[in-house]
């Protein structure tokens, strides 16, 4: 897990170029964060002008931003994945297996989001929170709806290990057929 936010860092850094803030000028503000409306006073500042922090040293704008947007992403896959994890322990769907990893894929995006606040803190950014939106449907279907979903899910997030290994399960539930077959696959070691 650790290696992937990394490597998400590492790709984060490598595509936005950084520049020195300049020191001559400590009250140098931004106005680049999005803000709406209604909320003319982020943070306490007028027009969600955000202060850089004292910190903060080579860690462009741009980079922020994107750091804020996958703190966000992760947030709502976590969300989804929770959705999921429910959907597959009620009583009438009664996949334990399934509840299991969908609940270690949230809490995996729950890790995702801490170190990347961190992270944020540690460069001298804003953290900057959306609205979550809420999963699309509470009723996700078979472990292989859930499964093909959770795939998608992971692109948006790029999280490559995970989409290989839901891939490898997709096939598997595609080879072992609903009923039988997922209620089996449901109680391998791997879930």
């Amino acid at each position: 897990m650790r290696s992937q936010v990394l490597s998400v860092l590492f790709l984060l850094a490598t595509l936005v170029p950084c520049r020195a803030v300049s020191k001559k000028d400590p009250h140098r503000f931004r106005n680049d964060m999005p803000t709406t409306d209604d909320d003319d006073d982020a943070h306490g500042f007028p027009n969600g002008i955000l202060p850089h922090s004292r910190c903060r040293h080579n860690y462009h704008d741009r980079t922020e931003a994107a750091m804020n947007r996958q703190i966000n992403l992760f947030m709502h896959a976590g969300y989804v994945y929770h959705s999921m994890a429910h959907y597959f322990g009620r009583c009438d769907v009664a996949l334990p297996g399934f509840q299991k990893f969908f609940q270690q894929l949230a809490q995996e995006q729950r890790g995702h989001v801490e170190t990347l606040m961190k992270y944020q803190n540690l460069r001298g950014g804003f953290i900057l929170l959306q609205q979550v939106t809420a999963p699309t449907t509470s009723e996700w279907g078979s472990g292989l709806d859930a499964m093909e979903h959770a795939l998608e899910l992971e692109k948006s997030v790029n999280q490559v290990e995970k989409m290989f290994t839901i891939s490898q399960y997709i096939t598997n539930l595609e080879r072992v057929g609903p009923g039988l077959g997922e209620y089996m696959f449901d109680k391998l070691p791997q879930n």
